[in-house]
């Protein structure tokens, strides 16, 4: 027997380390795939022309960065700097956290947004050499339709659009092409009629601003969000302090800080300030919880989880049946061999009937005992 069983528990042991193997491979080879669904395809640095690739946690060198730009885009918190060079045109990517933030960053240095990525493809050569503009315009769009393509690779995310203090300026007189939105102190800057450091810039701060045309009751009007009702304050106080004049009215509405610029009829400027608006959020100041920091979901991912989950209750189901039936068919089993064990030759299958022994050489059953009862009695 032992010369038998062995060889079968070898065999079992195999088994059971096959199986094991295989669904360790295949939650792995699963795992990855939704890696790589979640991630999208990487970023297309060889088919753009991309030389270097520098992260934001990376020193940005002079000479592949200009300050100018590298400093306002780690501002922006741009996740990775690009440089490139196609056809004798140098150009530069980066790649900003969302949407509203690249084209925030866009309008401040020259550059196009395209989603999350900013390009910027200057009109002069680092010799200081002015290139064609044909030239120019080509690779800006040879540029646009690679990003384009691989943007179109990455999952659907809910768009998150301007900002909010950009949505909340007064749209009637505002000239084209003349809103800017920064996050920081050297975006901020750029606001060159603005005297420095008239307004404080805490982190989670933003601002937005434009010029506006003759008919407008004001030439410049900025809006300024913080991220706390003290932070606005504060910010109103300082703001006051260095700016306001007959020509410059500041005030504060919710977390709002509106500055209105190079006045031409106060009432009406008094007026456009009341229509600004503060939408009253809430919001997390730290890192905000699982749920509540899950990126957007598209419907064919919530398709495949309803899905998995059917497939997980229905293989549960069919599981605890086949246990059932099993355990039932053991338990029955056990028992009907212990009735049978215990009631010797006088064994009956059904409680309810009755055997009749015609059998004269069939010796009587004891009376005393349980299972059998005698017809006589």
């Amino acid at each position: 027997m032992k010369v038998r069983v062995r060889p079968i528990r070898g065999r079992f042991q195999r088994f059971l380390w096959g199986l094991w193997l295989t669904w360790l491979v295949s939650g792995f080879a699963l795992g990855e795939v939704q890696r790589e669904e979640a991630a999208g395809q990487p970023f297309p640095a060889r088919e753009l022309g991309v030389s270097r690739s520098l992260p934001s946690a990376a020193k940005w060198p002079a000479d592949i960065v200009a300050p100018s730009q590298g400093d306002i885009a780690r501002e922006f918190g741009a996740t990775w700097a690009h440089r490139g060079q196609r056809e004798g045109v140098a150009f530069s990517l980066y790649q900003c956290p969302s949407a509203g933030r690249a084209a925030g960053l866009a309008k401040l240095i020259g550059g196009e947004a395209l989603g999350g990525t900013v390009i910027v493809v200057p009109a002069q050569s680092p010799e200081d050499k002015r290139l064609p503009e044909d030239k120019r315009l080509a690779v800006l769009a040879f540029l646009r339709e690679k990003l384009a393509a691989w943007q179109a690779t990455l999952p659907p995310t809910e768009s998150d659009g301007p900002a909010v203090v950009t949505r909340k300026l007064p749209a009637p007189g505002r000239q084209p092409d003349t809103d800017r939105y920064a996050v920081g102190p050297l975006g901020l800057a750029r606001a060159d009629w603005l005297r420095p450091n008239a307004l404080p810039t805490p982190p989670g701060s933003a601002f937005a601003w434009a010029a506006y045309a003759d008919k407008a009751p004001f030439e410049r009007f900025l809006i300024a969000e913080y991220p706390t009702p003290q932070d606005a304050a504060a910010a109103l106080a300082t703001a006051q302090e260095a700016l306001a004049s007959a020509q410059c009215l500041v005030a504060r509405r919710g977390n709002f800080v509106v500055v209105a610029d190079g006045i031409r009829d106060a009432r009406r400027a008094q007026a456009a300030i009341a229509r600004v608006e503060y939408d009253y959020v809430v919001r997390w100041l730290g890192v905000p919880p699982p749920r509540v920091a899950a990126p957007a979901r598209s419907a064919q991912q919530d398709i495949r989880d309803i899905g998995q989950l059917l497939v997980s209750i229905a293989s549960l189901v069919a599981l605890a049946g086949v246990g059932m039936t099993l355990l039932g068919a053991a338990a029955g089993g056990a028992f009907f061999y212990w009735r049978r064990q215990r009631a010797g030759d006088g064994f009956i299958a059904a409680d309810a009937l009755l055997r009749l022994n015609l059998h004269d050489d069939r010796p009587l059953a004891d009376p005393r005992g349980a299972s059998v009862k005698r017809l006589t009695e």
